[in-house]
């Protein structure tokens, strides 16, 4: 049963691979995609698993830290192989995440290098839910569309070109404001401006962008010994980019069982997940580890 929720944004540093299997199309290795939307995500179950994996390194549980990794086990399951239960018995854990959805997608711009958009649907489903789940009055204005925060990325008169595609903007307080929102929360402190890049454009340009500009990447594996491409080792893969913007929430309940000391009720488990020495700012998700792929920045709201 949940008991508190705590909203989170997530920053995309590396372009990131939340894969959902291979495919038989143009791109081998297609990311996860709402079914309704087909807006990039990350599931769940891929952002539970890369928490849980960052956690047990980061605390110890992986190298030895027995009651350690119980504290694990309570938050985020029982594990029936682990050592310190008996084999084949379960236990679900205290912890939920739900799905990351996105927030702001980067685009290709004529001015200011790049454009952060966002469209209304997007705005006020994020609204919708931090109504339903978080306890913090946080909700965003939806303004009209096309709008700008400010007139950086215009290229004359009111209009933006966004990769190949021009569009009549206005600019809009309500857009700034949002921008000066989600600067206080992403970028604090720096000199980074979000209203120099933030556009609300309509649902529609937002899901031909968040469907057409991701990063596809061709992959091959080289015979050392020929120099060619070893076998039937040529594939593409979609990567969202780096600079995306998602959110999501974690929700925590009481441990099931006695539990243990200091982690019995949904606050124990919810303070141990919000120190930073547990849960650390920045963790791997996704494919590609090895090659610099995944790197997110949690930032809590």
């Amino acid at each position: 049963m949940i008991n508190q929720a705590k909203p989170f944004f997530l920053h995309a540093i590396s372009s990131i691979h939340p894969g959902s299997g291979s495919e038989v199309g143009v791109v081998d290795l297609p990311v996860q995609r709402e079914q309704h939307t087909n807006y990039p995500k990350i599931e769940s179950s891929s952002l539970k698993g890369a928490i849980r994996a960052t956690v047990s390194n980061v605390t110890g549980a992986l190298n030895g830290d027995n009651e350690m990794k119980r504290r694990i086990s309570y938050i985020f399951g029982i594990d029936p192989e682990e050592v310190h239960q008996e084999k084949g018995k379960t236990q679900a854990g205290a912890i939920t995440f739900a799905d990351a959805r996105i927030l702001l997608f980067p685009v290709k711009s004529l001015r200011g290098v790049f454009a952060w958009v966002t469209c209304p649907f997007v705005l006020q489903r994020l609204n919708r839910e931090m109504g339903l789940y978080s306890e913090k009055d946080f909700q965003l204005p939806v303004p009209e569309t096309p709008s700008a925060a400010s007139r950086e990325l215009f290229v004359m008169e009111n209009r933006v070109v966004l990769e190949e595609y021009t569009f009549d903007v206005t600019q809009s307080e309500e857009t700034a404001e949002i921008a000066e929102k989600l600067q206080e929360i992403l970028f604090p402190g720096e000199e980074f401006k979000l209203s120099e890049h933030l556009l609300v454009l309509d649902d529609d340009a937002f899901r031909d962008f968040v469907t057409l500009s991701t990063e596809v990447n061709a992959r091959v594996r080289i015979d050392s010994k020929t120099g060619t491409v070893s076998g039937n080792a040529l594939w593409y893969e979609e990567n969202i980019p780096p600079e995306t913007v998602f959110y999501s929430f974690m929700f925590a309940g009481n441990v099931r069982g006695e539990g243990m000391d200091g982690l019995k009720t949904h606050e124990d488990v919810m303070s141990f997940m919000s120190k930073e020495q547990n849960f650390p700012a920045v963790f791997q998700l996704g494919g590609n580890a090895t090659i610099g792929r995944g790197m997110l920045q949690r930032i809590w709201l």
